[in-house]
């Protein structure tokens, strides 16, 4: 569809359904070829979307002209993404432990979808692995794990992850940190989602 190539697929793999969107642009008798039709540019207002195609095309009195298809979905992000923009974090200070809400709860003010989600510490953690669990309310949305005697954890991508919703609260539990004698937990943890 659109000039996407046909791929097979692993089972399981995640299938996202389309949902079509039109946007109408009227122009005035005789813009094309006017100073003004160089120049021409159209904005469209589409927050934390996923654009996996579009096509184009133009109608006029004598009627419509070539359909211009393209086809995301190849891309490194599976799509076009639109985005939010920013980033939120949550921070613990100090060598870290075995606790549940670790950090104050992140209060989600309007509906995103995530780019992605990652973890941070200052000091790496000695002697074992460092896991994290990422909550929407009492929801998993995701878990991190940053390995024995290194400062970022796994990158989790947004491809899948439901929606932060708005007025939901993210909480943050690190479920296991290295404990035997020796041993160093990490310090300093800040976990990124980027919108």
């Amino acid at each position: 569809m659109d000039r996407s190539t046909a791929a097979a697929h692993d089972a399981g793999k995640l299938l996202y359904h389309l949902k079509r969107s039109i946007e109408i642009v009227p122009f005035v008798r005789g813009f094309f070829g006017s100073p003004a039709s160089g120049a021409f540019r159209y904005s469209m207002f589409l927050p934390d979307v996923r654009i996996g195609a579009a096509e184009l095309y133009m109608t006029n009195a004598i009627g419509g002209g070539l359909v211009a298809k393209a086809a995301f979905g190849a891309t490194t992000d599976q799509g076009l993404r639109t985005l939010g923009g920013g980033q939120m974090s949550i921070q613990v200070q100090g060598y870290l432990a075995i606790q549940s809400s670790a950090a104050p709860a992140l209060v989600i003010e309007d509906s995103h979808a995530a780019r992605d989600i990652f973890a941070v510490v200052r000091e790496a953690p000695d002697g074992g692995a460092v896991e994290l669990q990422l909550r929407q309310d009492d929801t998993v949305y995701c878990t991190l794990t940053i390995a024995d005697g290194a400062t970022i954890s796994n990158v989790v991508s947004g491809f899948g992850l439901p929606a932060l919703a708005a007025d939901g609260r993210l909480n943050l539990d690190i479920t296991s940190v290295p404990t035997s004698a020796g041993t160093l937990p990490g310090r300093d943890l800040t976990v990124t989602i980027r919108l």
